[in-house]
């Protein structure tokens, strides 16, 4: 089964585990050169059931994968704002501006509204 880690402000933060786990999340977006950076993890289609784990190594819930697409960051809209459980495009971009910036700078790279960022949906299906 894929997995996926929820990453927070450090290994005991569950506050996003904890909106997927109450419904509350259901899209997550990561920049296109980290999705595809591990060679043994293939990526999702829909349909995909993908275990969640803590960054205590606890998996938490299987979600399904229902949608996923690429899209430039700079095209966000409220759709995946609301589904990241944030309250506008805005707040997406100020949480999203704060998480990525800095390791994409170490990388060498920059966060532009042309950075290509891959979009998942998903439903929760089980919780442990």
């Amino acid at each position: 089964m894929k997995k996926i880690i929820f990453w927070g402000k450090d290994e005991n933060d569950d506050r996003l585990i904890n909106e997927v786990i109450l419904g509350m999340k259901t899209v997550t977006c990561t920049p296109k050169v980290w999705y595809y950076n591990d060679p043994i993890e293939e990526p999702t289609v829909i349909g995909d059931l993908v275990a969640v784990f803590d960054r205590r190594g606890n998996q938490r819930c299987t979600v399904e994968i229902t949608e996923n697409y690429e899209i430039p960051y700079g095209l966000v809209d409220d759709r995946i704002a609301k589904g990241e459980n944030c309250l506008s495009v805005e707040e997406f971009y100020d949480d999203h501006n704060f998480c990525w910036e800095e390791p994409l700078r170490n990388e060498g790279l920059s966060l532009t509204n042309e950075t290509i960022i891959v979009v998942e949906y998903f439903k929760r299906r089980i919780v442990i």
